[in-house]
């Protein structure tokens, strides 16, 4: 080969590398292309949540609204332009294996924040665990005050939550009861191996004593016990008008069953532990003109769209903590952008100084002294096998 024919084949290989592989280019004059997504090492957010075992309804459902976000988020080109992933873990419901799988997504995963549980019996020992790794955890349902703060009442500086506590919970559940529905004698069935039912109950029974009602009786079971006839006899006999139920939607069934077929006809109202399509099938005929406190759920018009999109990814019907899922991913990703910065610290500051986060669940905001939000609660009835709407219910003084 010429020297001369040489130099033209070296200049031609040139031209064609400035121009591009196979001709025509997006790429802009920085060199990159023009519908890239995010680029960089991912944003790793954890996620913590029941994927097996009784209550997995919840937990998929808490995931599979987070990987909803993490496309939104990376459709729209990431968090400072970097990619969001969700890495998730099996909590099974269980603290220990909720407290492992947090050491496990940050020792091993590396991640800068984390959601879940919506079980505060899991969320109490993952706490100091956060304090001490310096990770900020976002409880999604877990209502019990000492998810945020220890017995003392000092605040655990990296545990948040997006829903509201037992103790405004337990407010609303009174105050409607009394308020709205007129109930001046009550009863309450409580179960006793669980954190989240002795303490709504706790917070209620104060309530409604303070509002002039009468708890007529109080009684105790377990989850599991399967028979609760003995302790429903005791309460048929003092004829309440109402039977506070705090527990989880599938013990609800099986009591609000047991009670009926005693004669027991007071009016049944529970908490957001009833918050599952499932229980109007489960519980039948008998649980028709109960009541029970939850969060807005899909009551807004941006909640009833994300459900239509929901059922139509997944073939399913969405339940609400599909939404604590999508607006936990997307606060933080609010938090990281308003901080500049995706590191563990800054995103804790930015939480607890939220003054406005706009999510599917309504408008909400932080008090940096506790970690809980400021926002709306929910009054539902079941009514010919459906759950329904009734009011956004504050508590009267």
């Amino acid at each position: 080969m010429s020297k001369k024919i040489l130099c033209l084949v070296l200049i031609g290989m040139l031209l064609f590398t400035l121009v591009g592989c196979g001709g025509g280019s997006n790429q802009s004059q920085s060199g990159e292309s023009a519908d890239e997504g995010p680029q960089g090492e991912p944003i790793k957010i954890g996620y913590i949540g029941a994927l097996t075992g009784e209550t997995a309804l919840w937990g998929q459902a808490g995931l599979n609204g987070m990987l909803l976000a993490e496309q939104d988020i990376n459709d729209a080109g990431g968090i400072l332009g970097r990619p969001v992933k969700v890495v998730p873990y099996d909590g099974k419901g269980e603290p220990l294996d909720s407290v492992n799988a947090l050491n496990k997504l940050i020792d091993q995963d590396k991640v800068v924040a984390v959601v879940g549980t919506n079980f505060s019996s899991c969320n109490i020992p993952m706490a100091s665990v956060a304090d001490d790794k310096k990770v900020p955890v976002i409880a999604t349902a877990a209502s019990s005050p000492l998810v945020t703060v220890d017995e003392s009442g000092k605040l655990h500086p990296y545990s948040f939550r997006i829903g509201f506590t037992d103790p405004f919970q337990g407010r609303v559940i009174a105050s409607f009861a009394y308020n709205r529905l007129s109930i001046r004698n009550a009863a309450v069935l409580t179960n006793i191996a669980d954190a989240y039912s002795t303490g709504i109950t706790e917070y209620l029974v104060e309530e409604f004593e303070r509002l002039g009602g009468n708890i007529v009786a109080r009684e105790n079971a377990s989850s599991g016990d399967n028979d609760f006839r003995a302790q429903l006899s005791k309460i048929k006999d003092a004829q309440p008008e109402a039977l506070f139920v705090p527990w989880i939607y599938k013990d609800v069934a099986l009591i609000v069953k047991q009670a009926r077929e005693l004669g027991i006809d007071a009016v049944f109202i529970g908490a957001d532990g009833w918050d599952s399509q499932d229980l109007p099938q489960l519980a039948g005929d008998a649980i028709a003109g109960g009541y029970f406190c939850s969060r807005p759920a899909f009551n807004t018009p941006a909640a009833q769209e994300f459900a239509k999109r929901y059922e139509e990814v997944y073939g399913i019907t969405a339940e609400a903590e599909c939404l604590f899922g999508y607006d936990g991913l997307m606060w933080i990703k609010e938090v990281i952008e308003r901080e500049g910065a995706a590191d563990s610290e800054s995103i804790r500051n930015g939480l607890e100084n939220t003054t406005h986060f706009e999510g599917l669940l309504g408008a909400m905001s932080i008090d940096p002294a506790t970690h809980d939000p400021v926002r709306d609660a929910a009054i539902f009835k079941i009514e010919n096998g459906a759950i329904f709407f009734v009011e956004l219910h504050v508590p009267e003084n």
